[in-house]
């Protein structure tokens, strides 16, 4: 039997992902260094955002706002560029995983799930441009050129 999530907890479970997101990505930002160290602050600014704005429709919706942990544990040790590269797309799966909970939850035409979607599509991008940083190639569809 699947559980639904209602709206309300799928708003806190992605408030839950974007505060470890930002953890996270003051983590790795501190290994990486140049273009990709760019990117990681420009998303460690997106996903702050994206928690305070998730923050307000929690409260708006009546329910308290999760705090944040004082810290994160990665799931593998972040030591070098590689590592840390890999923790950045670990996270944008993790945001994928609740901007898809949060669009199964909300209504068809609500607000929620337009930015759900709009969330979903931004991190789904952003975990396959860090998994291509690592020097592996992208994997390619069937019938695409590559």
């Amino acid at each position: 039997m699947t559980v639904r999530m209602t709206g309300v907890q799928a708003l806190v479970a992605a408030v839950r992902i974007e505060q470890q997101a930002v953890y996270g990505y003051g983590l790795a930002g501190a290994r990486l260094s140049g273009r990709d160290r760019t990117a990681a602050l420009a998303a460690l600014d997106a996903h702050r955002s994206r928690r305070d704005r998730l923050s307000i429709l929690v409260a708006r919706s009546g329910a308290t706002p999760p705090p944040a942990a004082a810290a994160y544990l990665p799931p593998a040790p972040v030591v070098d560029v590689a590592s840390a590269r890999a923790l950045c797309a670990a996270l944008e799966d993790a945001c994928a995983g609740a901007a898809w909970d949060l669009t199964a939850a909300s209504g068809p035409a609500g607000t929620e799930r337009s930015l759900a979607v709009s969330w979903l599509t931004e991190a789904a991008t952003s975990a396959a441009t860090w998994r291509g940083s690592t020097g592996s190639p992208a994997p390619v569809l069937p019938g695409q050129p590559g």
